[in-house]
């Protein structure tokens, strides 16, 4: 059965059964520029000495890495609620020898397993379904001064590329998903996400309604990525 984009359980079985061709897919689905987001993204974050920071729905570790690649002297937690997923993202962490770095844990986006003000910034990467929730979680846990960052696919709305952008997450995408992954409907349930995701000044009003300040957006590659970010008074 394919996942549908409203049910987390199915979600989190198909991300479970994808993780060892995750990382492939993402760089052949985004034709290479998924680094240069991620890269953009983490440049977001507040920079201070020693920080602390969270990866929300850290998958392969792909951001972590990230962050500590680019933050000297940082340190990420990472949780997500794929146990396939933190399995390989724990062999990369090892593998580059940040595990003093990098720590990993199983948990749910919508109730994050840590207290109020325990990180200096929060990020998450392509997505969250109870979005609302999610970006009040990663406040929460971020200290006075902090910022949430939200990289996330939106609908492209140029007039010449929106035919194309729809096309290729409707039908290249999900075929491709299939070739790379091997398993029927793996990724059907990504444009069904990202054709229901709200529209960044939508998603911004939310994030201000959260209680986040300052918020603004930055929309990469024509529109199909969109960084958000704001901060926690």
């Amino acid at each position: 059965m394919e996942p549908s984009a409203k049910d987390p359980a199915k979600i989190q079985s198909m991300f479970s059964t994808i993780a060892h061709r995750y990382d492939l897919l993402n760089r052949v689905l985004s034709l290479g520029i998924d680094r240069s987001w991620r890269k953009f993204a983490v440049g977001q974050l507040p920079k201070a000495e020693n920080a602390y920071y969270l990866d929300v729905a850290t998958g392969t570790c792909d951001v972590a890495l990230e962050i500590v690649n680019s933050i000297p002297g940082s340190r990420v937690q990472g949780v997500d609620f794929s146990t396939g997923m933190l399995e390989l993202g724990k062999e990369k962490v090892i593998t580059a020898q940040l595990t003093d770095s990098i720590d990993l844990r199983f948990g749910d986006a919508t109730a994050l397993p840590f207290q109020d003000n325990t990180f200096d910034g929060s990020i998450i990467a392509c997505n969250v379904q109870d979005y609302k929730k999610g970006i009040s979680e990663m406040g929460r846990v971020v200290k006075s001064g902090g910022r949430v960052v939200i990289l996330e696919f939106t609908s492209v709305q140029n007039r010449v590329f929106k035919p194309l952008y729809r096309f290729y997450i409707t039908k290249v995408l999900p075929s491709i998903g299939e070739i790379i992954s091997g398993k029927k409907g793996a990724y059907t349930y990504l444009p069904q996400s990202m054709l229901s995701f709200p529209a960044p000044d939508e998603l911004k009003k939310t994030m201000e309604e959260t209680g986040l300040q300052n918020v603004r957006y930055h929309k990469l590659t024509l529109g199909a990525v969109t960084v958000h970010v704001g901060s926690v008074p």
